[in-house]
Parts: structure tokens; sequence; C-alpha cells
């Protein structure tokens, strides 16, 4: 891991200069600060799906955004690594929940772990272009190991492992591979599925006609679970 991002006080000078043409936010009241918080991140999670990556939106545009200076920002993120990484974990807790939510949900493994992949789906194509760069992954920076302990990205992976070793203790999925390694491929299978129909979904927009003409995004998503229905229970 590189070394901690050093706040680079001097670009928090020059932007509150006389003539810079920042919007300024009226100070905030007493007990607001966790309202200022969360417009923060909402910003950059605004920029990342403009700009398309992290290395594009810097602390003076989100400040920008928000009506504040960046020394603002660093009252509530100790600098670009860990601002960019809380926004990133907000995306990840909400899929950690919908996946928890359909694992304990009644039925079978199998039927329990297409549940998941429709919520999985469910949640790429609501968020869109959110999803696709929460998925570009990246250099993280330095994070602390204190919010790393409990990382949702982690921990929503864990949940698909764990129902698919269940699964395989209950007979129901093949015993020839391991869990983690099963769980790797159903993900890509989805996460798969879910990057073609948004690219479709955009080049629709865009009336481009690059993209194939493909089935009814109903239709993919049915034949993409059954594939991976069929691929962890053949072959045991």
């Amino acid at each position: 891991m590189t070394s901690a991002t050093v706040p680079d006080r001097s670009e928090s000078r020059r932007s509150t200069a006389p003539g810079s043409g920042a919007s300024r936010r009226p100070r905030a009241r007493k007990g607001e600060g966790n309202r200022l918080r969360e417009e923060i991140l909402q910003a950059v999670a605004e920029l990342l799906v403009e700009k398309g990556n992290k290395d594009a939106v810097s602390i003076r545009a989100v400040a920008k955004r928000v009506g504040v200076s960046p020394p603002a920002i660093y009252l509530h993120f100790a600098d670009k690594d860990e601002l960019f990484y809380q926004c990133c974990r907000g995306g990840f807790q909400e899929l950690s929940r919908r996946l928890e939510e359909a694992a304990a949900t009644a039925g079978t493994v199998l039927e329990r772990l297409e549940q998941m992949g429709r919520a999985y789906i469910d949640y790429a194509l609501e968020r869109g272009p959110q999803y696709q760069v929460l998925m570009a992954g990246g250099e993280t920076g330095e994070i602390s190991p204190e919010l790393l302990e409990d990382d949702p990205g982690l921990r929503a992976f864990a949940v698909l492992v764990d129902t698919i070793g269940e699964g395989i203790e209950a007979g129901e999925i093949r015993t020839d591979h391991d869990p983690a390694a099963l769980a790797v491929a159903v993900w890509a299978a989805v996460h798969g599925a879910v990057m073609l129909l948004l690219s479709r979904r955009a080049a629709e927009e865009a009336t481009s006609p690059v993209m194939p003409d493909l089935p009814p995004s109903d239709a993919t998503v049915e034949a993409v679970l059954a594939l991976v229905r069929s691929g962890v229970v053949g072959g045991s």
C-alpha cells in the first residue's frame, strides 16, 4: 500500500481566494455536521459517475459541489483515500444488506442462491453508472485497519461463499470445486450479465447501433440464473 495521502493545503487556500468563483455555504449550525458529511459523500458519488473514476475527481471539485471550502472536507475525512473509500463503502453496505436478506429467505439453498442473484442484479440495474464505478476497483490508498475490519464488500462476498458452502454440505451443490472458487464463478456470470445489460441501456439511450440485437432484459436475466443454477449443480 502507498503511504497516507497528505491533504494539499495550498489547494485549499487557493480555492478560497477572492474571485475564485466558488459558491460559499453558510456556516453549519450546531448538530448539522452529520448532514454535511452525507452531502459530501453524495457529491463524491455524483462526481464519480460524471467523471468515471476517482483520479478525475478532486477535493476542490467535491467542495465546490457541496458549497464549502476544501478544509471543511478534512473536518470529516482524513484524506482523499478515506473520502472515496467511505463513498464506495456505502454502496457495498446496501449490496451486502440485500444479499444477506436474500440468503435468509425460506427455501432450499439453490432457491436462496437464485434470490441472491436476483437481488444482486436488481441492485446493479437500479444503480446503473454508480454500480459500474463501484465495481471498477483500483488502488484505494492507505485505509486504516479499523475501517477495513468489517468491510461490507468482503462481507457481501462472504455471504455468497457461506451459502454455497451450506449447499455443498446439504448435497445440493457440486463438491468438485472449492466454495470460494464457485462463488467467484457465480459472481462473474451475474456481474457479466449486468455489465452487458447496462452497456445496452447506454447504447439505447445514445441511439447507438454498436450493440447487437439482444433478447429482452428479463429473458437474459432468467437465462443467466438458469446457467448459474445448472453450473453449481452439475459435475459433482
